[in-house]
């Protein structure tokens, strides 16, 4: 694959303008045994322009180039959307969790067992999508090694792990903010219990955060772009459904300004 991405590199500076970068996006489509790759033309990070290339210009037909741009499309923009909505929850450690739930179970108090049920269902909604955002990208990763293209399966995947990110990130946000009264209260036993002042300054200041944040953590709930359902598998599908035509409007229109096929 590497042979091919050079091919591709070099043709696509024929359609290359003053000042602009190349970045050939390494995972190709796959149309009649040819491989077509998805090429951005950056200006100072500036998205400038696209194109839809193969390393072998003698098997490539431009209606193929046009079709291989729509799964192109989506999966590179449902990566991007991946990386760029789930890497701040991914960078939180896990003993933000484990440590105060390891705390708390050395005694046994009632009135640590409500909000001990809480951060154990916190944890484990965050450990599915810390899972599920390191599935995404191990596939990839296996594609890369492996020297091979793109498939329905992994854009089913990326379409997948869109959905079930964001559908987490909100049950995640709706959990915490209808329960920091129970969050409160297990402050005020972990206190009792002469446990608080056992954990590591920066996961106090954690759950304290999360307690002040009540309001601003209302707000973005109300905010968030998600299709809201009480049944969560139902959720999950309208919300799957959403990102099959991800900024379908934007690749309309970069379809039509490819600088090649033209």
């Amino acid at each position: 694959m590497e042979k091919a991405v050079y091919k591709v590199r070099k043709r696509a500076r024929k359609f290359k303008k003053l000042f602009e970068k190349i970045s050939v996006n390494t995972l190709p489509w796959e149309i009649n045994g040819t491989f077509y790759f998805l090429i951005s033309y950056l200006k100072f990070s500036d998205l400038q322009g696209m194109a839809v290339l193969s390393d072998n210009k003698k098997e490539e037909t431009e209606s193929d180039a046009r079709k291989a741009h729509k799964p192109l499309f989506q999966f590179y923009r449902l990566m991007n959307h991946i990386h760029v909505t789930g890497k701040v929850r991914v960078s939180i450690n896990d003993d933000f969790f484990t440590a105060p739930l390891a705390l708390s179970e050395q005694v046994n108090s009632e009135a640590l067992k409500e909000g001990h049920a809480l951060i154990q269902s916190l944890y484990n909604k965050q450990a599915y999508f810390k899972k599920l955002y390191a599935d995404f990208f191990a596939k990839l990763a296996e594609l890369q090694k492996k020297g091979q293209p793109l498939t329905e399966e992994e854009l089913e995947l990326a379409i997948h792990t869109s959905a079930s990110l964001e559908v987490l990130h909100y049950e995640i946000m709706r959990e915490t903010a209808e329960n920091t009264d129970c969050l409160n209260q297990w402050v005020k036993a972990m206190k009792e219990e002469e446990l608080w002042d056992k954990l590591k300054q920066n996961h106090r200041v954690f759950y304290l955060q999360l307690l002040q944040n009540e309001e601003n953590m209302q707000h973005e709930l109300e905010n968030l772009p998600v299709v809201k359902h009480k049944n969560p598998e139902k959720m999950l599908k309208l919300t799957k459904d959403k990102y099959r035509n991800f900024k379908d409007d934007i690749r309309k229109q970069e379809l039509k300004d490819l600088r090649y096929p033209y």
